[in-house]
């Protein structure tokens, strides 16, 4: 049986195993609603656009549900709660199975003898939070997602909650991989100040939840991010002119679970006239850690050498602010800003810089960085495209600033074939990072969207990002069609496009994915969603 016949089986099993027809809310008595959906996203990568390779069958099942225990200050239907008017219990949990390492036995046998093993399940508690309604107050106190800014598919302001780029990368709606955290977060609705309309205060603490971005290097799994290099892990050293065998032990510096390691933020939000603007403040640890160099370096054997780094967490300060403005009277666009200047972001720096940039030699430190994202967004009529309604377009320009920038400045390191005096060494790998990060970084994008058909059954997507420095591209083109009310079939494309200049773009896009030496990551996904 062929790849393509497996992906399409895959497809049509999932179809015929589920009904059609469910009530868009479960509604178990006057104060429990439970709601989710069923999807399965198959993956055909198409490296070369003439053969396809089938990467994922993932199948994921998530449930939602809500608990109005209180209600018009009375609890559980008997108690009164004075001011306390509203109180619910919302959890949302979580439940993936990817099938490839089953269907695929080249990918299963990558894993025979290994300690660990493919990632093929996942079971968790997504969200579980309380809320509490005390006007002019609210509070929320949980594990939740804390959603901040302005920008698409882009993270300038949006930075609490960490994400997980484990399963495919950025490619997924920020919805469904941002990582969760405990937090307590409470909103003041003052309303009216002066010529301020709709002003709340928002308050933000996470007591001991640290976390990181998850970014999976296994190069044995389909996304695995391995920079530019080869599809391995570096396992070599060279030292003088003796090939070792490098045993690399990573210590996760992580901080622990201690209240001094709190990370808290505020935003107040109003309305001025047309304008709707916020101000934003986040202390916080990076979500990104970077690599710190010990001066352990020890040639046990004759043949290996030990080296140990340790995972960096520096506390970040974060200012922020966002505005939108609705022009009506003569471009009928809505304008957006979102800007943001951070300290203690961690960098790496290549080997050897000036102890003016790396005054410990350990290859890491931290600097100062700026962003600024503009945009705009229109309904416009093109009655050639859509002769009923509109077609939504936005575009965005995203320009990032390294305050204290340097040559040494590294990115994305990667795995390349050793050579010893000249001759490539079967099976080993050296690590190397030639990736200069430019001080300024930009990246364009723009999308178009509409709905065609009865109550829009079919609704088609074009988006389009390009780095100019790095001259790399990505396109997405995608359709959703709704079977029925809760059935919805997608039936998207990502291209990766590469047009030459340098090795690695900052945004990870066509430059990194887009290699025409077959690896490139083109891909084909066919989506089926059941929502109830």
């Amino acid at each position: 049986m062929t790849l393509r016949r497996h992906g399409l089986l895959a497809v049509a099993a999932l179809l015929t195993g589920l009904p059609l027809t469910a009530p868009a809310i479960i509604t178990l008595n006057d104060n429990i609603e439970v709601e989710g959906f069923v999807q399965s996203q198959n993956i055909l990568r198409t490296p070369q656009m003439d053969d396809a390779e089938f990467i994922m069958q993932r199948n994921t099942a998530q449930i939602e549900s809500k608990y109005y225990f209180l209600k018009d200050s009375t609890a559980f239907g008997r108690f009164n709660t004075g001011k306390l008017e509203e109180a619910t219990f919302t959890f949302v949990g979580r439940a993936v199975y990817d099938s490839i390492y089953d269907i695929r036995e080249s990918y299963r046998d990558d894993y025979i003898g290994r300690e660990n093993g493919p990632r093929q399940h996942e079971g968790k508690v997504r969200e579980a939070y309380l809320d509490l309604v005390l006007p002019p107050f609210s509070l929320r106190l949980g594990k939740q997602q804390i959603v901040w800014g302005e920008t698409d598919n882009f993270r300038a302001l949006d930075v609490i909650n960490p994400l997980d780029l484990s399963w495919h990368w950025v490619w997924e709606s920020w919805e469904d991989i941002r990582i969760p955290l405990w937090a307590a977060r409470g909103v003041y609705d003052i309303g009216k100040i002066g010529k301020l309309e709709e002003s709340f205060l928002e308050v933000v603490y996470i007591p001991w939840d640290v976390r990181q971005n998850v970014v999976e290097t296994d190069p044995n799994k389909p996304w695995s991010l391995y920079g530019p290099g080869a599809q391995a892990l570096p396992n070599s050293a060279l030292v003088g002119n003796d090939l070792l065998d490098l045993n690399l032990k990573v210590i996760d510096g992580r901080p622990g679970r201690k209240l001094e390691n709190g990370q808290a933020g505020f935003r107040f939000k109003a309305v001025w006239g047309n304008v709707d603007f916020s101000f934003n403040y986040f202390y916080s640890f990076s979500a990104d850690p970077r690599a710190q160099f010990r001066n352990e370096f020890t040639r046990v054997t004759p043949t290996a050498l030990n080296a140990v780094v340790e995972t960096k967490y520096p506390r970040n300060h974060l200012v922020g602010f966002t505005a939108n403005y609705s022009e009506e009277k003569y471009t009928q666009t809505v304008f957006r800003l979102e800007t943001t200047f951070t300290t203690g972001v961690p960098i790496t720096i290549a080997p050897g810089a000036p102890l003016s940039v790396d005054p410990n030699q350990d290859q890491f430190e931290t600097a100062r960085r700026s962003v600024v994202m503009l945009a705009a967004d229109r309904p416009t009529w093109m009655k050639w495209l859509n002769k009923d309604r509109t077609i939504f377009l936005s575009s965005q320009i995203f320009w990032r600033r390294w305050l204290d920038y340097d040559e040494s400045f590294r990115g994305l390191s990667s795995a390349l074939p050793a050579t010893l005096n000249g001759v490539v060494q079967p099976g080993r790998f050296f690590s190397v990072n030639n990736d200069e990060i430019d001080q300024d970084e930009v990246v364009m994008t723009f999308s178009a969207s509409t709905t065609y058909g009865d109550a829009g059954l079919l609704q088609p997507r074009f988006v389009f990002a390009f780095d100019p420095r790095s001259t790399g591209a990505y396109n997405q083109i995608y359709v959703d069609y709704l079977l029925s009310t809760h059935v919805v079939l997608r039936f998207q494309q990502n291209l990766f496009w590469r047009f030459g200049g340098k090795e690695i773009g900052p945004w990870q896009l066509g430059d990194l994915w887009g290699h025409s030496n077959g690896q490139s990551r083109h891909e084909s996904v066919f989506q089926f969603i059941y929502q109830f």
